[in-house]
């Protein structure tokens, strides 16, 4: 007997070379048959006819209560938004990762995590920054961590700004990943404000290495001074470098998106670092389904937009093929949505931020149902 047949939704699942019109089952928590015509016994069959069906969301930086006190709620916020494993980006250190490890396996959410490089994580925001100087990095404690509790962990976090690394400049960059290269473990480097040039930072960068806030536009960016993606991008993306658009509140522009969108310079990886602070913030990240559409007005393909939300962050996490498709035999993980006209739009800073710029948002999507591992965890009460 199948947990769950949708019927007759507009299936897109990248990973797959799938995009139209099918039925997906599921059955034990993994997809059971995709195709079209499916029938069957069922304990729950669910007309999908005019929606879109996707593998479950991937946000691949975010911040999690109780992880970080600024954190989201996890199961709330994700479930809601079709996102069914998300990547806390660096809230805990080798201080206080411990104590949080049972929540990562008992959440219905699938969690995994950065470790930052400060021993406290960010449990001084919004107080006081991070300290990331590498003379007070606690080596033999962060290799504890990774030896007890790899299997939820990722790789090293470290915020560039210059509001966090003051005087240090690319110091702490250069320290962090020459401590990732002994643990063999890739690097997420926030690199909004930097504190030299972006080609500078991407030089220190390995093959799966993460740059993230791509089209942030405070301090130096991603564009040359003639208004072109910089070269150096392009050869970091040449060697495995990945560039992730995750946005909150402040960590996104038109000014450097448009024209890199405009070259083909997409994001690998689309995610929202939704905290306390940015969550349910119009106009800006508020969640993923906000973060496909809004991607997708600005030019990129629809189905490439659901790549970066689904199998491409699937790739970095090591579970192609188990999370981020749709394929039988995979975790039984699905997002259901449904496309509806808006007269809203979309804002690269929040309301009341002069700074601001607005562009039109034609269309947004709704959440109609969320199932993971063959569980309905939301469901739209209409659907």
């Amino acid at each position: 007997m199948y947990q769950l047949i949708l019927k007759g939704g507009t299936v897109i699942s990248p990973e797959d070379g799938i995009n139209g019109v099918a039925d997906v089952a599921v059955a034990d928590g993994r997809i059971a048959a995709l195709g079209a015509g499916i029938e069957g016994e069922a304990r729950q069959v669910i007309d999908a006819t005019g929606c879109i069906v996707t593998p479950g969301l991937i946000d691949h930086h975010c911040h999690l209560y109780p992880l970080a006190s600024i954190g989201m709620p996890a199961e709330a916020q994700c479930f809601r938004s079709g996102v069914t494993t998300a990547v806390d980006a660096g809230s805990t250190g080798c201080d206080t990762f411990a104590q949080h490890a049972s929540f990562l396996r008992q959440s219905k959410l699938r969690i995994r995590a950065y470790l930052n490089v400060c021993s406290t994580g960010l449990d001084s925001l919004p107080r006081q920054m991070e300290d990331v100087d590498p003379a007070h990095f606690d080596e033999g404690a962060i290799r504890a961590v990774f030896a007890e509790h790899g299997e939820a962990l990722l790789g090293l976090k470290l915020r560039t700004s210059r509001e966090v690394v003051r005087e240090l400049g690319y110091l702490p960059l250069k320290k962090t990943v020459a401590l990732a290269e002994t643990l063999g473990v890739p690097v997420m480097v926030h690199c909004t404000n930097p504190p030299g040039t972006i080609p500078e930072l991407l030089c220190y960068l390995r093959s799966g290495d993460v740059i993230t806030h791509m089209y942030m536009n405070k301090g130096n960016t991603l564009l040359d001074g003639k208004g072109f993606v910089c070269r150096e991008a392009y050869e970091a993306r040449s060697r495995g470098v990945l560039f992730e658009a995750a946005d909150a509140r402040e960590h996104f522009s038109f000014a450097v998106s448009e024209p890199a969108i405009r070259a083909g310079f997409y994001p690998d990886i689309i995610a929202t670092d939704l905290t306390a602070f940015s969550m349910n913030l119009r106009p800006t990240a508020f969640s993923m389904n906000n973060q496909i559409a809004k991607y997708t007005q600005l030019g990129i393909p629809f189905e490439t937009v659901i790549a970066c939300c689904t199998a491409r962050p699937a790739r970095d996490l090591g579970m192609e093929g188990e999370i981020g498709t749709l394929r039988v035999g995979a975790c039984g993980d699905v997002a259901v949505f449904r496309r509806e006209p808006s007269a809203a739009e979309f804002g690269d800073r929040p309301y009341g931020n002069p700074d601001g710029e607005l562009r039109p948002c034609a269309w947004r999507l709704r959440t109609m149902l969320t199932v993971k591992n063959g569980e309905m965890v939301y469901r739209d009460e209409l659907f």
